[in-house]
């Protein structure tokens, strides 16, 4: 029992710690999928102005760390990409990494940025550099990545296995993310059943290809996916032009251009940018007003400490003349002593009889002293004091022997 209790002591502070980075790793994550959300339904809603107005908050807070700034850019590019801004879009993404590799979770940051520029290029059809960032990530084993990004890479990977004309290999990896898609975020099958319609094309299936045009449609309507319909309708029309099927072509198109009519997405962009730029602006203007606030503070303190400086010149200039005055003082007190200890009569008998006056023992000693001579500080050498405590006496013995009154008199 007692060994028991031994441990639980022991380990009991390395319990609390884990414990305390569990849950504030816990809290961190729930915070940031919340943030996520509401960013999710803004977009879904196109209100992109509010999304960026959110996510700058965090951006310009001077109080969030590098891994909520991390997913701050990280969900601003998300943004940029439902509105087809893939410039911005891979700016974002650079911000996003340049804060995640400050962070504590590096990798996870480093990991998610590929993944994400890969989904950038496939949109571009840049698949060289998608292809090259696909191996990359299945060398790392698709490391802390999420099943939905996952997904996306496995669909990327059996579209450009479709470009190269392995159409058994590309089925099945379609087929794969389909499956993983559907469990985690069915929302986003469209763009699945946009690579089958292209690869049951090829394969002349044209039934499947018409069939997955339907299903990919009724998803995307259900989840209000606009993009998504649009897509749609532009990968059968560039079908039905590649097997010089003008006539559905032209039907799909008219299709495709009732649909963009209703979702403008230039004006929407248009709109996002402003808003950028609006917040953008009143950024500089408070750090322009910040730094005019350190400048008048720097200002008070360059003069606060020049008249500091000036008032400590002055004043030890003033304790300077003070301490010649002073030190003036003393050598006439000690030459005054010294002159009238050794004034002397007609018979040679020294004029002050010392013995008339109340002096102590120390004074009659520094009295001798001063008619051999002597300097303060060398009575004060023989004599074992300091010298300001000689220049104390000699102010006393001034005062006892009346030396001022005499002086007067002389004259």
């Amino acid at each position: 029992m007692r060994k028991f209790l031994s441990m639980i002591k022991k380990y009991f502070p390395l319990f609390l710690l884990i414990l305390f980075v569990f849950t504030n790793s816990f809290g961190q994550h729930k915070k940031l999928k919340k943030l996520e959300n509401q960013i999710k339904t803004l977009n879904d809603n196109m209100q992109y102005e509010k999304s960026i107005a959110l996510l700058n908050e965090i951006i310009n807070n001077p109080d969030a760390s590098h891994y909520d700034k991390y997913y701050a850019y990280l969900l601003e590019s998300f943004t940029h990409k439902r509105l087809f801004n893939y410039t911005k879009t891979l700016h974002k993404l650079d911000l996003a990494l340049a804060e995640g590799l400050q962070s504590e979770q590096k990798e996870e940051a480093q990991n998610t940025i590929t993944a994400e520029k890969c989904f950038v290029y496939f949109d571009t059809q840049d698949y060289p550099k998608a292809e090259v960032l696909i191996n990359h990530l299945r060398k790392l084993q698709f490391k802390h990545l999420s099943i939905p990004t996952i997904s996306w890479i496995i669909m990327q990977d059996g579209y450009i296995k479709m470009l190269n004309k392995d159409y058994v290999k590309s089925e099945k990896l379609l087929n794969e993310a389909s499956a993983l898609v559907t469990a985690n975020s069915p929302e986003n099958l469209p763009n699945i059943y946009g690579k089958k319609i292209e690869l049951y094309n090829k394969m002349k299936l044209y039934e499947k290809r018409d069939q997955a045009f339907q299903d990919g449609l009724k998803i995307a309507k259900k989840y209000n996916k606009i993009k998504y319909e649009m897509n749609l309708y532009q990968v059968m029309r560039n079908v039905f032009q590649e097997n010089e099927d003008y006539k559905n072509a032209f039907y799909t198109q008219k299709k495709y251009d009732s649909i963009v009519k209703f979702y403008n997405a230039t004006d929407a962009n248009g709109k996002l940018e402003l808003a950028e730029k609006k917040l953008e602006d009143e950024n500089q203007k408070l750090v322009a007003q910040n730094k005019i606030y350190i400048d008048y503070i720097l200002y008070g303190v360059i003069v606060s400490l020049f008249l500091l400086l000036f008032f400590a010149v002055r004043l030890f200039r003033s304790n300077k003349v003070r301490r010649i005055l002073v030190e003036n003082e003393n050598i006439r007190i000690h030459n005054e002593i010294e002159r009238l200890t050794k004034e002397i009569d007609e018979r040679g008998n020294s004029k002050l009889n010392l013995s008339l006056y109340n002096l102590t023992d120390r004074q009659k000693e520094i009295i001798y002293l001063i008619q051999e001579g002597k300097s303060n500080k060398e009575i004060a050498s023989q004599l074992f004091i300091s010298e300001n405590t000689i220049k104390y006496h000699l102010k006393v013995i001034y005062e006892i022997l009346d030396i001022e009154h005499r002086t007067e008199l002389k004259k």
